[in-house]
């Protein structure tokens, strides 16, 4: 195989020249699981992968609104994005979708991408399973790819109740249910019609996850499938694998007729398309389907196109605001940036204000500690000094009391004369000296 198919390769192969052998190309065989968006296209593709069918190296994961998984080329998802958006189309889009809108150029260039990415994603396989409900709105380009891979192409379309799938469409995106109905009359109405006489099998979500080993059977036998794997091996596997669990809108066909809001359009392709799954040759069937399509098509130039055309433009104004709030958004957390670091850097100030404080408090109370203490130690001394002093007037007190005593004796006064002639010799001197400075 072309590792790398440019859309010159994807065309037949020349014949190898005259008397050159070469070994039989062995068939590749590639199911494309068809249907609208929350229909179970992921639950049937990953039951397929189960039985044995290769799945792509880059898949789509699960999310909250997929939980089990998507089971998508994640690539070629993204892929069909660019090409339908480039066509001035999108996912969403219930106008029928033209591939030759893109022009020859661009529409090659899609062609040999797809080319490129199937053959990156699912290797040599010898069989795997392909799912990406956009795939249902340009079934042909597809179909023209594989064919000149050489890679056979059985086709599988699952149904479900609109009802429910307007539910679902509703909780995810907040579709409203015309909007939701004609999307998926869209899918529906363009997969049948694209894999009229090709192999075929038409499954219902609700049947399946009722019976899923009648589903497998009708997959089965329609498109004359040899699974890889055994029977006992993915028995066990399925049993558990499809749960009404998964099923979070429930809605009976009694419902959907009874249903005044959904046109009849929807209500007329649902109940061909439930005859087709017991009878995929059901003449009448396809011709309501065609009925429906033909009507349905022919107010796609009128309103589809001022309707997206108008929804664009709101989007567009809708993504300008949100850009200019964006900005103002930004500009404000610029401002609270800005804000948030001077007032970091005013906590950083205070807080080495606050440690200075600290610190001189912690100075001051060693300050005060030590004049505390000296005070403590001038108090003793003076209490020292002041019982010094106290001790000295008693004694005073004690000697005024004495020498009056002795002089008060009858001793003291009988020594007067000797007393005083032992004093005339000093008086004499002191008399002389004075005299002596006198002159």
């Amino acid at each position: 195989m072309i590792r790398h198919p440019s859309s010159e390769s994807l065309c037949d192969a020349v014949p190898p020249a005259a008397g050159e052998v070469k070994p039989a190309a062995v068939r590749r065989t590639c199911i494309i699981v068809l249907g609208m968006h929350r229909s179970g296209t992921s639950a049937l593709a990953r039951a397929i992968s189960l039985l044995g069918a290769g799945l792509p190296k880059n898949m789509l994961g699960a999310n909250p609104t997929n939980e089990t998984g998507h089971w998508e080329p994640l690539r070629l998802m993204e892929l069909h994005d660019r090409m339908l958006a480039e066509a001035g189309s999108r996912w969403d889009d219930w106008r029928p979708f033209e591939p030759a809108d893109l022009g020859a150029s661009r529409l090659r260039f899609y062609e040999a991408e797809i080319g490129r990415l199937i053959d990156e994603e699912y290797g040599s396989a010898p069989l795997f399973v392909l799912k990406d409900p956009r795939i249902s709105r340009f079934v042909p380009l597809y179909a023209d790819i594989l064919e000149r891979m050489r890679i056979d192409v059985r086709y599988v379309l699952i149904e479900r109740n609109p009802l429910a799938v307007i539910a679902s469409l509703a909780k995810r995106d907040r579709f409203t249910t015309c909007f939701s109905a004609l999307l998926w009359l869209r899918h529906g109405l363009e997969a049948e019609h694209a894999t009229r006489g090709r192999p075929r099998v038409f499954l219902s979500y609700e049947d399946m996850l009722d019976d899923w080993r009648n589903g497998i059977e009708a997959i089965t036998n329609a498109l004359s499938i040899n699974w890889p794997r055994s029977e006992m091996e993915w028995q066990a596997t399925l049993s558990n694998h499809f749960s009404e669990n998964h099923q979070h809108h429930v809605a009976s066909a009694y419902q959907l007729e009874a249903d005044p809001n959904v046109n009849d359009w929807i209500k007329q392709a649902y109940r061909a398309v439930r005859a087709l799954e017991k009878d995929r040759a059901d003449g009448a069937a396809m011709l309501q389907l065609d009925m429906v399509r033909g009507s349905f098509d022919s107010l796609g130039p009128v309103f589809g196109d001022a309707f997206f055309s108008e929804m664009s433009a709101r989007e567009r104004a809708a993504a300008e605001r949100f850009e200019l709030q964006r900005h103002a958004a930004d500009q404000r957390m610029m401002e609270l940036e800005e804000t948030r670091i001077g007032a970091a850097t005013r906590e950083t100030q205070l807080t080495q204000q606050l440690r200075d404080f600290q610190l001189r408090d912690v100075e001051t109370t060693a300050r005060e500690a030590d004049l505390m203490a000296q005070v403590d130690h001038e108090a003793r001394r003076a209490n020292g000094a002041e019982k010094r002093i106290q001790d000295l007037i008693e004694e005073s007190e004690r000697l005024k009391v004495e020498i009056h005593q002795i002089r008060s004796s009858s001793w003291w006064r009988v020594t007067y004369p000797a007393r005083y002639l032992a004093s005339l010799p000093g008086a004499f001197a002191r008399w002389r000296k004075r005299q002596s400075t006198k002159k």
